[in-house]
């Protein structure tokens, strides 16, 4: 096979890969909503807030942060974290209902 021709495939099927990474991360972006907004989603729908940590309670296998933005939400991760009230954080997680009130169960925190 001529080189330039296998250098051609190999720069168009780069390409071609590029394109595809570019639609696949515009269409299953998550887009950031604010706390009201959290609280009125349907159960299990993922979402993205961001705030400043008000709490953090570190309990045996969980921690609960509370985040506040201009309301307060809390947010359960089943593992132990390391955040101090006045960080500002980035939170993707489901929503959930827990005794009437609505909380995010976060899949991944990022501090900003």
């Amino acid at each position: 096979m001529d080189e330039s021709l296998l250098l051609k495939a190999a720069l168009v099927t780069a390409i071609l890969g590029i394109i595809a990474l570019i639609v696949i991360i515009k269409t299953t972006d998550i887009q950031e909503i604010n706390i009201n907004q959290a609280k009125a989603s349907e159960e299990g729908e993922t979402i993205r807030i961001t705030g400043i940590v008000e709490r953090v309670t570190s309990k045996e296998g969980f921690s609960i942060i509370s985040i506040k933005k201009e309301e307060e939400i809390s947010i359960v991760l089943f593992d132990s974290i390391n955040l101090s009230k006045g960080q500002r954080v980035e939170i993707t997680g489901k929503t959930q209902d827990y005794k009437g009130t609505k909380e995010l169960v976060a899949d991944k925190i990022m501090v900003k």
